[in-house]
């Protein structure tokens, strides 16, 4: 009988050279916590000082550092170089990337490495179609690749020379409340919350956002609604340290906007959104959005930029709507689409967090993780016997 592969005897390197905090960050902090939780070594490649670091110092997970971007052939021989040193000095039995970038150094090094499995974690819109036939071969060493949604698998599937079959829908793997426990706001007050990423720096679409408040406020009192908003402005760190809160404050004040704005930080986490009524997404460039599920799951009513994933978040209408993430108008009129029609919303959203534990629940994601390393590891392995004993 073969002996069963355990996890606790396996090294992870996880690659996550970005200077970002969106949702693949996020999960490859998750990522390597769990395998560490479960006894598993788990290691980052990372950016030093940038938020990946910073965020793994906190929960204690071993870090190595790379200093440059993967922008050119220079930097990519120079990681090249590393991750060689980095496998020949430490037992390393699985990578698993999050950035595309990597997958062609990494392609070339493993290809003289059978027995390391590669995993990729995909939610970037850029294209490996239009490289060329040397870097496709490369590439085409992952050995699968993860996404988050049903139509990013499909992306791809169309995007990476990696067959269909080793691209899998993983959930994004986000906490659920035990008891959905909703504030209960007075009659005539309405909580509308965004939340702005911690290393935002660009005002752009929170311009759209702020300078369609006038007009909908002017709207719905033409149309006698008379209950008050809110709009809370959230994020997850110290609003005195976020980049953009002193020329969000001043756009607030041109406009005499200060008795209907809030600034709060909360941890990024699903009950941090239970007293939102209305949660209003900005646009960001990562294809699929953790935060776009914190306030569903806790069933809240959503508006969200217009792609192809939020559309099937929001079930075309059901459960909130999506706007063109350039169109102040269609924002403004969206609000007040929902806000008319709350109830329906509401309504439509009991139970919704009970569909979504199917794919999104953390323990769920997890447990598919852990097959998924076993499997490849396994396979690995045996190959690399198999092609010991042909020769």
């Amino acid at each position: 009988m073969r002996e069963k592969i355990r996890l606790s005897d396996l090294s992870v390197l996880y690659v996550c050279l970005s200077h970002d905090w969106g949702t693949v960050e996020r999960r490859c902090i998750a990522d390597a916590s769990y395998f560490r939780n479960i006894g598993g070594a788990s290691f980052i490649l990372c950016h030093e000082k940038s938020l990946v670091d910073l965020e793994a110092q906190k929960d204690d997970i071993p870090r190595l550092h790379f200093p440059a971007e993967l922008h050119t052939w220079r930097s990519k021989l120079n990681f090249y170089f590393q991750i060689q040193h980095i496998l020949q000095k430490q037992q390393v039995d699985i990578i698993h990337t999050y950035n595309q970038d990597s997958l062609l150094p990494l392609g070339m090094i493993l290809k003289g490495m059978p027995h390391i499995p590669m995993i990729f974690t995909f939610n970037e819109n850029v294209p490996w179609k239009k490289h060329s036939l040397w870097d496709r071969w490369f590439v085409s060493r992952t050995d699968s690749i993860l996404t988050f949604s049903p139509n990013i698998r499909d992306l791809a599937a169309e995007a990476f020379p990696v067959s269909r079959r080793k691209i899998y829908v993983t959930g994004v793997g986000i906490d659920f409340p035990v008891k959905i426990s909703r504030a209960k706001h007075p009659e005539n007050k309405k909580r509308i919350m965004t939340f702005i990423p911690r290393m935002e720096e660009d005002l752009g679409s929170l311009r759209l956002f702020v300078d369609s408040i006038p007009p909908l406020l002017h709207s719905l009192k033409s149309k006698g609604f008379t209950q008050n908003l809110i709009f809370t402005f959230l994020t997850d760190v110290s609003w005195y340290t976020h980049p953009i809160y002193e020329g969000l404050k001043r756009m607030i004040l041109e406009r005499h906007l200060e008795m209907h704005i809030s600034f709060e930080t909360r941890p990024l986490e699903s009950k941090s959104f239970q007293d939102c009524d209305i949660f209003v997404g900005l646009p960001m460039k990562e294809l699929f959005s953790d935060l776009d599920l914190y306030a569903l799951v806790t069933q809240t009513p959503v508006l969200l930029p217009r792609t192809s994933t939020r559309q099937q978040i929001v079930k075309q209408g059901k459960f909130g709507e999506t706007y063109h993430p350039e169109d102040g108008r269609e924002l403004k009129d969206k609000i007040i689409k929902i806000l008319l029609n709350y109830d329906n919303y509401v309504e439509e959203l009991t139970g919704v967090e009970l569909e979504l534990q199917e794919l999104h629940h953390f323990e769920r994601y997890a447990e598919t993780l852990y097959a998924h390393y076993e499997k490849l590891y396994t396979q690995r392995l045996r190959y690399t016997q198999k092609q010991k004993k042909l020769a």
